[in-house]
């Protein structure tokens, strides 16, 4: 396998109250994710899962190390290149949903890809495959509020979908939904890998959910450990 994505030696800190000095979050740390692997990071609560998530994916750099994709450090990109750097390759799935509450779920899917500028025409077609493959082809005029909490995660994992990224994030995706649609939710996400030939690195604090992957990191003390 070829390497996709790599964090080298990725250093974060954050103020603390009082004289304590910064909090070392992730401390000197690396990873790498393979192109088709289901790579997963798990941890106790807090201790830095989400930031890591966040500064692979491009969304908050690091205070030291890089992120290359494909061989090439993303934070040396403008923040417009950036921004289409992410809206081109990567998909996130997040605890929360994140829909917008005005449009409907095919629209909400839809967006990404308009934005990109690709045809209003061919995207509600991608769209709608979409939910007819995660089994919500119904909910399609739906606004988020008319939808299930398993039923809007579907809805968020069809929009991290809609422009083929390359590679899907997903932070603590099932943290919100009961035992069943977690289920649901990750039997979808893991058979990604075979129907869309994508990459996932999956956040979680489940060991059980993490044994299903090729790859298991844990964070612990700002450190990542093979497991």
């Amino acid at each position: 396998m070829s390497t996709i994505l790599e964090g080298q030696h990725i250093t974060k800190q954050f103020a603390s109250e009082g004289n304590n000095g910064p909090l070392t979050v992730l401390d000197n740390t690396s990873i790498t994710i393979e192109k088709g692997s289901v790579v997963t990071v798990s941890g106790v609560s807090g201790c830095g899962k989400s930031t890591l998530l966040h500064i692979l994916g491009g969304l908050d750099e690091p205070d030291s190390g890089s992120v290359l994709w494909n061989g090439k450090s993303i934070y040396k990109m403008g923040q417009e290149e950036l921004a289409q750097f992410r809206n081109t390759n990567l998909g996130f799935v997040f605890q929360f949903h994140h829909l917008l509450p005005e449009f409907t779920a095919l629209e909400n899917i839809m967006m990404p890809a308009l934005i990109k500028g690709e045809s209003p025409q061919q995207v509600e077609e991608r769209a709608m495959s979409l939910l007819e493959e995660f089994g919500i082809p119904g909910r399609a005029e739906h606004r988020p509020t008319q939808l299930s909490g398993g039923e809007q995660q579907r809805v968020a994992m069809a929009r991290a979908l809609v422009n083929d990224p390359d590679l899907i994030l997903a932070d603590e995706p099932t943290g919100n939904l009961d035992e069943k649609n977690s289920d649901i939710l990750l039997s979808l996400l893991f058979d990604l890998r075979e129907k869309e030939d994508v990459s996932i690195l999956l956040i979680t604090h489940e060991k059980d959910i993490a044994k299903q992957s090729d790859m298991i990191y844990e964070l612990s003390k700002g450190k990542l450990h093979e497991v």
